[in-house]
């Protein structure tokens, strides 16, 4: 279960704060799909997050804002233990904001911004400063590249029970045929459907989470070989060859760009 402190968004107000926390739970935590009329902001502290808004799904890690628009009913999964910092964004100023979801990483400044939104004292900031210290989040937002994360997930229920796992359990080593025995189809449907409705091999998928997962592992201070075998990687340089095809660098250059 997610604890949720502060809400809902406040009539008037340019940002309304509120936070999340939960405990890891088997394949994650479900947040059912809903709407909003205010945007939101959420910097993710800890845990993979996987936001579904219509066909779009995308990913945010740790250490990364991600933006909802007003009015996109979105649904999400969050993997690992749960903990992030929302900000409602009055829908009046949206428009300052993309009219898409989408993420960045985050950064010193963006971080100390969310905490005096959403800190103790923050009664006390005046909307004139408010409104100002808003104005710095977007400019620093304009110099942050857009995170793209994409990791598909399929629409058939059988094949998101499948996709949940193994986002839940990266390190697991079950084959195609034994998936195939528990959800009750043959290895070769189940292969067509998957590459179907995501538009990868299940095994490109796989890879895809793991390295995910991984990468949650790193941007919680995670060593590299931990976050390695932690997702079921046999060698140290086995997992940074297939970070490196992924995300075009190390995990060491990697995290470093992010900063």
């Amino acid at each position: 279960m997610l604890h949720v402190a502060i809400a809902p968004a406040l009539p008037d107000v340019l940002l309304t704060p509120f936070s999340v926390q939960g405990r890891r739970e088997s394949k994650g935590i479900a947040v059912p799909s809903h709407v909003h009329d205010e945007g939101m902001l959420v910097l993710v502290h800890a845990g993979l997050v996987v936001v579904q808004a219509g066909a779009e799904v995308w990913t945010v890690m740790p250490g990364s804002l991600g933006w909802i628009p007003p009015g996109v009913r979105h649904g999400a999964r969050w993997f690992g233990e749960a903990r992030g910092s929302f900000l409602y964004v009055r829908q009046d100023v949206c428009a300052r904001l993309p009219t898409r979801c989408r993420s960045w990483p985050s950064s010193k400044l963006i971080e100390a911004l969310v905490e005096r939104f959403t800190g103790a004292g923050v009664e006390t900031v005046s909307p004139a400063y408010q409104a100002q210290l808003f104005d710095v989040l977007l400019e620093e937002l304009k110099h942050r590249e857009h995170e793209a994360l994409p990791l598909p997930m399929p629409a058939d229920p059988r094949l998101q029970e499948l996709a949940h796992t193994l986002l839940d359990t990266p390190d697991d080593t079950a084959g195609i045929d034994e998936w195939a025995q528990r959800l009750n189809m043959s290895s070769r449907t189940l292969m067509r459907r998957f590459r179907q409705e995501t538009g990868v091999t299940l095994g490109q998928w796989r890879q895809q989470a793991r390295l995910l997962r991984a990468l949650e592992l790193l941007c919680r201070g995670g060593s590299v070989t931990e976050a390695a075998l932690s997702v079921g990687y046999e060698s140290t340089s086995a997992f940074i060859g297939s970070f490196r095809a992924a995300f075009g660098a190390t995990p060491t250059r990697y995290l470093a760009g992010r900063g």
